[in-house]
């Protein structure tokens, strides 16, 4: 046994270890971990690969993942997700472990640039899978279809033979009923969303002008990314909020503003995304100086 399994074995020590160092769950061995990216052992090369000299530890294969996906920027963020989504087996698996590890990187970091790197790979996640339900829709249809065909060939070969085209139109038939009450579940079950969430005391902020519903966007993307003036200007770099994510925005847009009461909230979560990725990569002289006095607004 380890020294360090030791003295982990010992309830004092144990507690002891965890006040001082902190506490790891994570062993010793090489290699413990799911390979939700792909990964190579050698030199490192620039592509979307991760590299190691040797078989990394769990919290080494983690940290690289992230620290990787921040060397990109704008669009390859996404080609970088994207080449690695493909090549797992498990969608759901794969977009669970990254909406979980986005979401404690985002709280863990300051650094604006990095954070938009990350809130827009979450915003990604949130994307898949609104796409993946989407599909699952789509597949439920096709294996209604196929189960129904089953069925009635399996019914009329018990009575009168009819011909392939009267087969083809009643699967078709049954099918399309089948479908649309599927379709109807699912229409009631958002308008029981919406019903429940318009008994809450909800806005009905109304914009005189519907083009500015992007740049009502980018105020709330500014208002939340607020945060103290750096070490270097004599502050301490915190944000204003503890926690404040796009998906706020979109739940305060989507709940108080008009304008968006009849989009889905998913949309209206994706179009934050996105108009947090092009102000991250075009900054603009205005916003500059509405953060500036923002700023100097709350810490000055």
């Amino acid at each position: 046994m380890k020294w360090r399994d030791r003295l982990l074995t010992n309830f004092f020590w144990r507690n002891a270890i965890a006040d001082i160092w902190g506490r790891s769950e994570y062993g010793n061995t090489r290699g413990n971990f799911t390979p939700f990216f792909q990964y190579r052992i050698g030199p490192y090369q620039q592509d979307q690969y991760l590299y190691f000299s040797k078989e990394p530890y769990v919290v080494q294969y983690k940290n690289e993942i992230f620290n990787k996906l921040c060397g990109y920027t704008g669009y390859d963020i996404i080609k970088y997700l994207e080449f690695h989504y493909s090549a797992f087996p498990s969608s759901w698996d794969l977009l669970r472990f990254l909406d979980y590890e986005l979401v404690e990187r985002l709280k863990a970091t300051n650094n604006k640039s990095r954070l938009a790197k990350l809130q827009a790979a979450r915003d990604w996640v949130s994307e898949k899978t609104i796409d993946l339900k989407a599909q699952q829709k789509k597949d439920l249809g096709r294996e209604i279809q196929r189960e129904v065909r089953v069925g009635v060939e399996s019914i009329v070969q018990t009575s009168a033979t009819p011909s392939q085209p009267e087969i083809d139109k009643l699967v078709e038939i049954i099918a399309r009923n089948l479908s649309g009450k599927i379709e109807s579940l699912l229409d009631e079950t958002e308008k029981g969303i919406r019903d429940i969430t318009s008994s809450f005391v909800t806005g009905n902020i109304q914009l005189n002008n519907q083009n500015h519903k992007e740049k009502l966007i980018q105020l709330f993307i500014i208002i939340k990314d607020i945060h103290a003036p750096s070490k270097r200007m004599g502050g301490n770099g915190e944000p204003l909020f503890g926690k404040f994510a796009n998906m706020d925005i979109a739940s305060i847009l989507f709940l108080h503003f008009d304008a968006f009461k009849d989009i889905k909230i998913g949309t209206v979560q994706t179009e934050v995304g996105k108009q947090a990725v092009a102000m991250n990569e075009s900054s603009s002289a205005n916003s500059g100086k509405l953060q500036e006095a923002l700023q100097e607004f709350f810490y000055r």
